[in-house]
């Protein structure tokens, strides 16, 4: 993030607390959009002379962490945006960079973050939650400006990227179920229209027809990626489908609503169901019982995406692709059992 002489000189410039100005910059809910696009405009209008944001060549120094506009749905923080935020501020800021946190219009409309991207003010940009990447990188790529997809392998675009083995991810969740004798496993997954939550699936597809052990359609359901998604899919599951003994849920915020579901239905944890987490993280062991996950190293891996951006902007490597599929692993806790 910045220093702070520079969040207070924007701060006095748009009329606003410092806080407000980290927290427009950092992505926080809560702020009113005509602040927020005020702010964003004294950042341009300072150019940030007196800070991180322009090298002494002029260059600019700022790093967007951007999403498409129409993935702002999902909402910023999210297990996966929660490090990855702190892992870009956290690069950027020793190597002397700035960092920002937005979303942007493929077509480049009137958004505050488009108006960056046409003015050439972020020096390179780190893009999540691209559903077409053809379509979303389209406008950095016209423009000149380096940038890394995250969270999505994409060997064959040519596209820069960094991410985990998502089919992987949901091969390793089912594999472990099976292996461990569950036989009726559900699914709680994203939208399938994001290539990451078709992988998952693919995944667990695999894993069953490997060990010979047929799905029920009526057990996998896509749900929205929060605490109110995973309970209420948690329930339509248990009431639709034919039983189940074992679930796998996509990501701790589906986690933690799908265990306060099971719960009130008095479905014990791991006695009368085993769960497993796909993208899970650390946190995942704090829950009741500890669940057992596919975890991805989120921090380590933005982190390692922030400095590869870096250094695409610093010396423009003449290579055709950097693309980094980065490892996963499974921790088993409480919430499995072998059968």
């Amino acid at each position: 993030m910045f220093a702070k002489t520079t969040l207070e000189e924007v701060a006095r410039q748009v009329g606003v607390s410092a806080s407000t100005v980290s927290r427009v910059l950092s992505g926080a809910r809560g702020v009113n959009e005509n602040t927020r696009n005020r702010v964003l405009s004294a950042v341009r209008q300072l150019s940030y002379h007196a800070s991180l944001a322009h090298s002494q060549r002029g260059q600019s120094r700022l790093i967007g962490f951007l999403m498409p506009s129409e993935a702002e749905t999902w909402g910023v923080r999210t297990n996966f945006t929660e490090q990855a935020l702190r892992a870009v501020s956290d690069i950027a800021t020793k190597m002397n960079y700035a960092a920002t946190v937005g979303s942007y219009r493929p077509d480049l409309g009137t958004k505050a973050e488009d108006e960056m991207i046409r003015r050439g003010e972020f020096a390179g940009a780190l893009l999540f939650r691209t559903r077409d990447e053809a379509r979303d990188t389209e406008p950095f790529r016209k423009l000149g400006i380096p940038f890394l997809v995250v969270n999505r392998l994409l060997p064959e675009t040519g596209f820069n990227y960094i991410g985990p083995d998502h089919k992987k991810v949901g091969l390793m969740a089912a594999d472990h179920l099976l292996e461990s004798g569950y036989r009726r496993i559900g699914l709680l997954l994203g939208k399938t229209y994001y290539s990451s939550h078709r992988l998952y699936l693919d995944g667990f597809r695999e894993a069953h027809a490997v060990a010979g052990v047929p799905i029920d359609p009526n057990r996998i359901r896509e749900v929205d990626l929060n605490v109110e998604g995973g309970y209420s899919g948690t329930k339509a599951l248990l009431e639709d489908s034919n039983g189940i003994d074992a679930l796998v849920l996509t990501g701790d915020r589906v986690s933690l609503g799908s265990l306060k579901a099971l719960a009130e239905l008095k479905v014990a944890v791991p006695r009368d169901l085993g769960v497993v987490a796909m993208d899970g993280t650390p946190e995942t062991a704090f829950a009741n019982p500890g669940l057992t996950a596919v975890e991805i190293p989120w921090y380590e891996m933005l982190a390692m995406g922030t400095r590869l951006l870096i250094d695409l902007i610093e010396h423009r490597p003449p290579v055709e692709q950097i693309g980094v599929s980065y490892a996963t692993r499974l921790v088993v806790r409480e919430s499995t059992r072998p059968q």
